[in-house]
């Protein structure tokens, strides 16, 4: 009983220290808001939502899901070759990635592949595209060691110089160059503060650089890049899918109203989704290995996310709109029509993305795949629908939200009866 409570007490330790750090970045960021959407218009964020996508999207696959792996190893040798596999991954994409940028630009579209006025800083993709990669692999290697701290203070750099860029930016009048400068800071710095902190307590490990190792365990986790990769491809489409279709049938205002209202949900919730996911990856994994049974784990992520979201989804869905116009300005009001809309999509997705992580350690990867496909021809064929048929906005937000609540709800039941059934496969 007494180590059930300390194991307990250390969970919710663990999560607490994420959270505060997250506390701390989304204050930052909810102080600096008001005056960036004042300085930014709604076609600004537009404008950046959709490049940025690109990039993310990207950035996300750009390890091939190998650093997904860094935490399982019960050697710590595996983990260290894991993860400087992982960056040599990002580092040959992202160099991939300048070269086709070069012959795209220069030979296949000339003068017509992107537009003019982010020509002079369209070169900074492959290098965003890296950082984005490199940072999940220092998060997974820092989850590996239990350095939840650490982790916490990187929240805290990557918002603050984000935002912090983002202003200065703002107040020379850059417009959408702005936004993404303050985005590619955050992440640059997030990547120095994590190298620093690996060179000064983890720089023995160096000396468990192999590459021969590192093709054996390449071998032993292929299933992340052939089966976990082509899910995460498939989530990116369940999220950036929407930002190219918003834009297809509706106006760059209209993307950058779904982008503030969705920043200010996500904004939040998922940073600390994530922490609680990461928390939830570690200590399920440990569980796991140790007697097979995770539906404890589950159950007790399911209801610690449900009572931290659940006080936001009723402000949302009471006074949403009236709240965000009073807060960002009156341009802005229409943003929180559509925070309100999404709210309870967000509040089941969120509660689903704690968890999301379970499948991969049972084997469940490729069922997972499968179920997160349906869900994006779900979403493309509410988008559509509202865009095509009823050229709507509203009526195409209101129909993806309502599709997509009723999705992450089978999903999260899905997840609760595999981990039940694995308790009893190990009986």
């Amino acid at each position: 009983m007494l180590k059930f409570l300390e194991n307990r007490s250390d969970y919710f330790k663990n999560i607490s220290r994420l959270v505060a750090g997250t506390s701390v970045a989304q204050l930052i960021s909810f102080l600096t808001a008001p005056v960036i959407t004042r300085l930014f218009t709604p076609d600004d964020v537009g404008g950046f939502t959709f490049l940025i996508s690109i990039a993310g999207g990207i950035g996300l696959i750009a390890t091939l899901r190998y650093e997904m792996a860094i935490i399982l190893p019960k050697e710590n040798r595996d983990s260290v070759n894991l993860a400087f596999m992982s960056l040599m991954i990002a580092l040959v994409i992202s160099v991939v990635s300048t070269i086709l940028l070069f012959v795209a630009d220069r030979f296949l579209f000339p003068g017509s592949i992107m537009n003019p006025a982010y020509r002079q800083w369209i070169w900074l993709f492959p290098f965003l595209i890296f950082l984005m990669g490199a940072s999940n692999v220092f998060q997974q290697w820092f989850n590996h060691k239990g350095e939840y701290k650490t982790l916490a203070y990187s929240k805290v750099v990557t918002s603050g110089v984000n935002n912090l860029t983002t202003l200065l930016m703002g107040f020379a009048g850059m417009g959408a160059l702005g936004l993404w400068l303050g985005n590619f800071a955050g992440f640059f710095l997030a990547v120095v503060f994590f190298c620093i902190f690996f060179y000064i307590r983890y720089r023995r490990d160096f000396s468990c650089f192999n590459l021969q190792e590192q093709k054996k365990l390449a071998k032993k986790y292929k299933y992340l890049p052939t089966a976990n990769t082509p899910q995460v491809i498939v989530e990116m489409v369940q999220s950036y899918g929407i930002v190219y279709l918003l834009k297809i049938f509706f106006s760059s205002s209209v993307l950058g109203f779904y982008a503030l209202s969705l920043r200010l949900l996500q904004a939040p919730l998922w940073l600390v989704g994530i922490s609680i996911g990461q928390v939830f990856y570690k200590e399920a994994s440990v569980q796991y290995k140790k007697d097979g049974n995770l539906l404890k784990p589950v159950m007790k992520t399911l209801k610690t996310s449900t009572v931290i979201a659940f006080p936001m989804l009723i402000i949302l869905l009471t006074i949403g709109p009236w709240l965000i116009g009073f807060v960002f300005g009156h341009n802005w009001t229409e943003a929180g029509k559509y925070a309100r809309i999404l709210a309870p999509w967000m509040f089941f997705d969120f509660i689903r993305s704690t968890i999301s992580q379970a499948p991969l350690i049972i084997g469940k990867a490729k069922s997972m795949f499968r179920i997160a496909s349906i869900g994006s021809i779900l979403i493309v064929i509410s988008v559509v629908t509202g865009g095509l048929f009823f050229k709507d906005a509203v009526t195409g937000l209101i129909l993806l939200s309502a599709v997509q609540s009723l999705y992450c709800i089978l999903v999260i039941i899905w997840i609760v009866a595999i981990t039940r059934k694995s308790i009893r496969s190990q009986i």
